[in-house]
Order: C-alpha cells, then sequence, then structure tokens
C-alpha cells in the first residue's frame, strides 16, 4: 500500500510543465461560462428589451426563445471559427520550431494570445451589454494567431513526452491531462461565482492574470529542454516547418507505423468532434426548456463533470500500480470510448436536473480516450518527431473545434424541433466509428498488416 504516496511524491518531485495547462485551461474554462453567458445576453438585450429578457421562458415569448437560442447559436460558431483557422497553421509552426529549437519556445506563445484576448474581453464587458457582439471575434483571432488553446496542449504534451520514458509516459501524459480536468473544474466554478458577484468584466481580468503567471512560471521554473538535433542556423519562418509536419503522419515506416498513426488520428478526430461540439451547445441546451438552467447550476455541473474527470486521470495509474496489473492502451481507449457513448445516450434523454448531474457518473471513464491515443501515437515516432506529430494532433483537435462547432450548431436548430436530445444521440452514434477502429488495431500486432505501408 505505499505504491500510492510514494508514486504522488515521485509526481510531485517531477513537476515541471504541469501548473503551465493547469493555469492556462483554468482560465480556458473560466472564459466559457463567461463568454457563452455574455453572448446569450447580448444576443438578447440587442434585439428585445429588458422585460422580453428578463421573461424569456414566458409562454408569450416562446418564439423570443427561439430567436435567442439560434442566434446565440450563430455567433458562437463565427467565435470558433476565428479562433480555429489561424490557430491551425500557427499550431503546425509551433510544434515545428518545438522540434528545432527546443521545446521552451512554443509554450510561450499561447499564454501572450490569451493576454490579448483577455483585454478584448474586458472591453466588450465594460458597455453593459449595449455594444455590438462583432469584437468577440478580435478577441478569438487574437487567441488563434498565438496558437491557442490547443497549441498549449501540443507544447505541454510535446515536452512531457521528450522528458519521459515509454514505461511511464501514459502515466505522465494522464496526469497532464488531469491538469485539463482540474482546470475545468475549478474554472466554471471560479467563472460562475465572480460572474454573480462582479459582472463579466472581472471575470476577464481575472483571465488574463492567470495567463500572466504562466509566463512567469515558464521563464523561472519551466527547463530548457534543447532539440535532438542542432538547428541553430535553421529559420524560424520557414514553409519547411509546415512540409515537415504534415509529412510526419504520410512517411513511410517499419512494422505498420503509419497505418497505426492514420487510425489513430482518424480516431482522434471523431471523438475530439463530438466533444467540440457538445460543449457548444450544451450551455444552450440547458438553457432550454424544460431545464431553465442559469449560468450558476450550469457551472456546478460542468465542474462535476471535470472534477470526477480529473479524480480518474490521477488515481487511475496508481490503482494499475497497487493492483500490479496489465492493461493496454488500446484496452484504456475502447472503455473510454464506450464510456462516452453512454453518456451521451443519457445526455439526449435528460428532461430533469438529475438525469443531467448523472452524466458526468456514467461518462466519467470518458477522459481515457485521448490519453492513451496521444501516448500509443508518441510511441510511433521518433523523438525529433515528437513536436510535429503533436502539432499535427493539436491540428486535428483544431479542425474538430471547427468541424464540431459546424455540424452541431447547425444540426441543433433543426433537430431540436425534432426532439431535444436527438443531436446528443447523434454524437453517441458516431462513438462506433473509433470503436470499431480501435478494436481492429489491437489485433494488427497479430497479423501481418505490411501491404498496408505499400499502399
Amino acid at each position: 500500500m505505499d505504491l500510492i504516496p510514494n508514486g504522488i511524491f515521485v509526481c510531485l518531485r517531477n513537476i515541471t510543465i504541469e501548473p503551465v495547462l493547469l493555469l492556462y485551461m483554468f482560465a480556458t474554462f473560466m472564459q466559457y461560462v463567461a463568454f457563452q453567458d455574455l453572448v446569450y445576453e447580448k444576443v438578447c438585450a440587442s434585439e428585445f428589451n429588458f422585460s422580453v429578457c428578463r421573461n424569456l421562458y414566458a409562454p408569450e415569448n416562446e418564439a423570443n426563445l427561439g430567436f435567442v437560442q439560434n442566434d446565440a447559436s450563430v455567433w458562437i460558431l463565427i467565435s470558433t471559427t476565428a479562433l480555429v483557422i489561424p490557430s491551425i497553421i500557427s499550431t503546425i509552426f509551433l510544434g515545428s520550431w518545438g522540434d528545432s529549437f527546443g521545446r521552451k519556445l512554443p509554450l510561450i506563445m499561447p499564454p501572450i494570445g490569451g493576454i490579448l484576448s483577455s483585454i478584448v474581453y474586458v472591453c466588450v464587458s465594460y458597455d453593459n451589454l449595449n455594444g455590438p457582439l462583432w469584437p468577440i471575434i478580435l478577441a478569438s483571432a487574437f487567441s488563434g494567431m498565438f496558437g491557442g488553446f490547443v497549441s498549449c496542449i501540443m507544447a505541454v504534451m510535446s515536452y512531457i513526452s521528450n522528458i519521459s520514458s515509454c514505461d511511464n509516459r501514459t502515466s505522465r501524459i494522464s496526469l497532464v491531462e488531469a491538469m485539463t480536468f482540474i482546470g475545468g473544474t475549478a474554472g466554471p466554478f471560479a467563472g460562475g461565482a465572480l460572474l454573480a458577484a462582479y459582472g463579466h468584466s472581472t471575470v476577464f481580468i481575472v483571465i488574463g492574470v492567470c495567463h500572466i503567471l504562466i509566463l512567469f512560471h515558464i521563464f523561472i521554473f519551466v527547463p530548457f529542454v534543447p532539440p535532438e538535433n542542432n538547428y541553430h542556423e535553421r529559420k524560424i519562418c520557414t514553409t519547411s516547418h509546415l512540409t515537415e509536419s504534415i509529412n510526419v503522419c504520410f512517411k513511410q515506416r517499419q512494422n505498420y507505423k503509419r497505418s497505426a498513426i492514420l487510425a489513430y488520428l482518424t480516431s482522434c478526430l471523431i471523438i475530439m468532434t463530438a466533444t467540440a461540439g457538445e460543449m457548444d451547445i450544451s450551455y444552450l441546451y440547458v438553457k432550454d426548456i424544460p431545464l431553465k438552467w442559469d449560468y450558476r447550476l450550469y457551472s456546478y455541473y460542468f465542474g462535476l463533470k471535470y472534477a470526477l474527470g480529473s479524480i480518474a486521470l490521477i488515481v487511475g495509474p496508481y490503482l494499475k500500480n497497487v493492483f500490479n496489473f496489465e492493461i493496454s492502451d488500446h484496452a484504456i481507449c475502447v472503455v473510454g470510448i464506450l464510456s462516452k457513448f453512454s453518456g451521451y445516450l443519457l445526455l439526449g434523454y435528460s428532461s430533469t436536473t438529475t438525469l443531467m448531474f448523472l452524466v458526468p457518473v456514467i461518462s466519467v471513464l470518458n477522459v481515457f480516450s485521448i490519453p492513451s491515443l496521444r501516448s500509443v501515437l508518441s510511441k510511433q515516432v521518433e523523438p525529433n518527431e515528437l513536436g510535429k506529430l503533436f502539432a499535427c494532433v493539436a491540428s486535428v483537435e483544431n479542425v474538430c473545434t471547427l468541424l464540431g462547432s459546424l455540424l452541431f450548431n447547425s444540426l441543433y436548430p433543426v433537430m431540436r424541433d425534432l426532439y431535444r436530445g436527438s443531436i446528443f444521440h447523434l454524437a453517441a452514434g458516431i462513438q462506433i466509428i473509433p470503436l470499431i477502429i480501435i478494436t481492429q488495431t489491437m489485433l494488427w500486432k497479430d497479423h501481418d498488416y505490411s501491404l498496408l505501408e505499400n499502399s
């Protein structure tokens, strides 16, 4: 039983990069609550008077509620697009820079974008909901040009993969992934409390302070990890960074690794698309009839969801050590996908607050799907390709953010008229595809798939 405390002490001694992702995701999820509420209130205030917005759920305002739901969905989609499109290019460059110039450089850029974005949001918040909404597009663009949250995840994952061994990489990546969920737990609670007490502008000021603290931590506490090869003569702005990042996924490799990389990336694409779409429409879903939640209740739900996820990611690897059993990354991923599938099914049928709060419990193990995929992906490439690989993963995540937003925000108004939860049942259905892919790749070791490498 001494394994648990010893393991925890070892992790505490090894902590370097984890606070970067923890603070960044704390700020991101704090912004998530405040941003969606800001959009919802601004859309209503721009079209209707105060009396209508205060009584939006009254029977006589049913058409007005539908308008606000649809228009808010459109603005969220536009904002997501403004974030993702520049982020796709910047992420690929940042990943290649990490391989070429060291792992510290890509860590610095996302918090700089976060500071600029926060300044814009503070300015938008100070107009008491009477000003235009278009500056939120500028805020998203600032964040995207400097990489956004997916670049921060990419940079941290590249760093931790570079300093960890193959044997303990899954545990280290799971711990890093837990930082996202801890941030997702504390962020909504903090954002909801600050929003209720002080308003939108205070939330965005605190978010900006978090990004400043990230920069201080990187410069003072994060050791420099040099590149595997000497690239001192290499230029920082060249198209080779782009082409090499793309090539890392498609070049021929031994032992069917190219096919494995493409299969795992496809699985990531589908899982992340559903996750991005869920995040875009879940607030609209709970604001609608019959739930009629406010932002505080939603922040409690969101916080519970991420609290359970963080506990699972932190406790899971130590339970594995305590009971001394072996389980492959593929099997862990399958368990995660099945849990995610079950959660979406229940979410689609949730018409009461009790059922809604059961969803995080049912889907708690879904948090293992992406870390296990990141781990198996990192084992398919050489150490000097990790930055490029995770840049591709981050680019896939960027595409998923845009694709999920486009798909779910477009379908939600239509499927809402069919029955409210149908969009989440669609999300559950598409989880079958990565489930099939992962179960098939589990069999590759027992068969000769070398022909795939020559196709």
